[in-house]
């Protein structure tokens, strides 16, 4: 009888085991079907990048020259650290290495690594910039170790004259996530340095270049092996700029430390020949990504030296507000060169004495001597019969209360008060005695030295200057002049303004410490109180001291045929003949020297007699 063997068990197990291969089979396809065409791409470039690494090679922005040359703003090469970031196995362990070797506190490493900094996964990040040799030194110790880790020499920016010029120049700064997101940095990544104030931040476009990059094959260790491809970066173009550096020099020489202003131009055309504030600031500092300590610092600082004094700073104009007070009367044919005012130091009008600011008072008062002298009293009646409504009117027309333009960011527009004005902001009707207040330039009205310097072009040339820092007129922004503002104006009333002017600093007015000998210097001087005189009357005498009035000066030469305006503003310094003045004469005195311009024997005959007289 034959013996049958029971295989059902086994046949059990065969059918197990191909169902285990065909599974397996099929795991194997669709993994391999995903590594080589769903994901191919992915793998295909992070295979590239484990061999080959890209390194930037990062443009140098344009030089930035003065108007003879000179070098203002130059680039220096410095070193800094690259993460990359395909390369970090613990980022932690990471944050603890930098934190140890570099001394950078751990929430700054983790803001470097934020997703916001990060323009893809296989980009490296700037982690620290203008690297010190101690710290090369430990990052070369442990390169092997730190694969994720490299250096690059990038240029830094470097101002060559410290704070000179700072606000004018301005300074760069890192990129923020918020400018990323702008349409003008849409060709930035993280860790770009931009303009971020003054000529850098305005022209930023002209002065960034083009970057480039070195891609480099690499061993696991992150060591070169060879290089693969190089692009080279191209620089940003150089710019020429109107400001003389001996000008500015001299500017920033004669402000001395104290709070103030000094802004000079060319007559003819706009040209900012120096631009000084102070306080200021060291713009070094952002070029080297300025610490949060030393930003906090500058910012919360109440003398504020951010801020750009000539462009940002609203101040009352004092009596350089006659000049524009005379001119609105003679237009208006209230008032002409033989108008006689007597001054006994002081008049009541509306119930109230106002005074003039020589007690004894001026006498018999023309218009001549009204601006050469800076009578209060004669301003006064003026005033009165113009009313607020066209004093208000014509301040506009030459520019107070208006952006001036000039290719910098931050200009305010100061403010020209009216009864408008008062009522919408205030609340209240305005005052008959308010008017007779800002005849004077006292009161609510505030301009800038800028828009001073405006008014002063219009005296010296009959013009609206078209204020611009770029030398070079076919690359400078557009700027339309308003000369729809002077149009009317009348020539022959402009030159009794010039004469006046003229009178006050070489016949012993107000202005005579802004003389030159033979440059027919024209000028007007202004002190603005900066607190009501009785209140300052009431004030102990070292907290006076505090609310000084501010000193202006403004003023052109030569008289002729004007070259350079020059505007000053000092501060709490006092009487502006006595501090400003002074300052213009020495910047008047340096631009005659530089330029040679020599006067005349009949000039020199003229400069004498008036010693001979004072």
């Amino acid at each position: 009888m034959p013996i049958f063997q029971d295989n059902r068990e086994l046949v059990s197990r065969l059918s197990w085991l191909r169902i285990f291969f065909v599974l397996a089979f099929v795991f194997l396809f669709v993994r391999l079907w995903s590594l080589t065409v769903v994901h191919y791409e992915n793998y295909r470039k992070s295979a590239e990048r484990s061999r080959i690494r890209t390194f930037p090679e990062i443009a140098p922005r344009g030089l930035i020259y003065d108007r003879e040359g000179k070098i203002l703003v130059d680039n220096v090469y410095g070193f800094s650290l690259l993460l990359f970031q395909d390369e970090m196995k613990n980022s932690g362990d990471t944050i603890r290495f930098l934190k140890k070797g570099l001394k950078m506190a751990e929430r700054t490493i983790e803001r470097r690594l934020s997703k916001e900094n990060r323009l893809d996964a296989f980009s490296p990040i700037v982690i620290k910039q203008d690297l010190s040799m101690d710290e090369m030194a430990y990052l070369l110790a442990h390169q092997s170790e730190r694969p994720e880790l490299d250096v690059i020499k990038r240029p830094l920016r470097f101002y060559r004259h410290g704070s000179l010029a700072a606000h004018a120049l301005g300074y760069v700064g890192e990129v923020s996530a918020i400018q990323l997101k702008e349409s003008k940095f849409e060709k930035n990544k993280a860790g770009d340095l931009v303009g971020q104030y003054g000529i850098e931040s305005f022209y930023n476009r002209m002065l960034t270049g083009y970057d480039g990059f070195r891609r480099l094959l690499v061993d696991s260790r992150g060591r070169m092996l060879h290089e693969v491809e190089q692009v080279n970066p191209v620089p940003g173009d150089g710019i020429t700029l109107t400001l003389d550096l001996d000008l500015q020099m001299a500017a920033e020489e004669q402000l001395n430390g104290r709070p103030g202003a000094v802004l000079v131009c060319d007559a003819r055309n706009g040209e900012i020949l120096a631009m000084a504030s102070h306080p200021t600031f060291y713009p070094n500092q952002f070029a080297r990504r300025i610490r949060d300590k030393e930003w906090q610092k500058l910012i919360k600082n109440p003398d504020t030296p951010l801020q750009n004094r000539v462009i940002q700073s609203t101040f009352p104009p004092g009596s350089i507000f006659k000049l524009v007070m005379a001119l609105a009367g003679l237009q208006r044919g209230l008032i002409n060169s033989r108008s006689i005012v007597e001054c006994n130091g002081g008049l009541t009008l509306y119930g109230h004495r106002f005074a003039c600011w020589q007690p004894e008072g001026h006498g018999r008062v023309s218009l001549a001597k009204a601006i050469r002298k800076s009578c209060n009293v004669y301003f006064y009646l003026l005033g009165q019969k113009l009313g607020i409504r066209q004093i208000a009117e014509f301040s506009h027309r030459v520019g107070l209360g208006v952006l001036a333009g000039i290719d910098l960011m931050g200009e305010v527009p100061g403010l020209v008060p009216s009864e408008e004005w008062k009522q919408r902001v205030r609340g209240e009707s305005w005052y008959a005695g308010e008017t007779l207040s800002l005849s004077i330039g006292q009161g609510p009205i505030l301009t800038t030295p800028l828009q001073l310097a405006r008014v002063a072009g219009i005296f010296a040339t009959g013009k609206v200057l078209p204020f611009h820092l770029l030398k070079d007129n076919s690359r400078r922004q557009p700027h339309q002049p308003q000369a729809s503002l002077v149009a009317s104006l009348s020539p022959k009333n402009l030159q009794l303004i010039r004469d006046a002017m003229w009178s006050s600093v070489n016949e012993w007015g107000t202005g005579h410490n802004a003389r030159v000998s033979g440059f027919q210097v024209c000028g007007k001087t202004g002190t603005a109180q900066t607190i009501g005189k009785i209140a300052r009357e009431r004030l102990p005498e070292n907290a006076a001291l505090k609310f000084q009035s501010d000193a202006w000066f403004v003023g052109f030469a030569p008289r002729n045929d004007p070259e350079v305006v020059v505007t000053v503003i000092l501060q709490k310094a006092g009487a502006g003949g006595a501090a400003a003045a002074p300052v213009a004469g020495e910047i008047f005195r340096l631009y005659q020297k530089k330029h040679k311009l020599q006067p005349t024997v009949k000039e020199l005959v003229r400069a004498k007699n008036v010693e001979k007289i004072g």
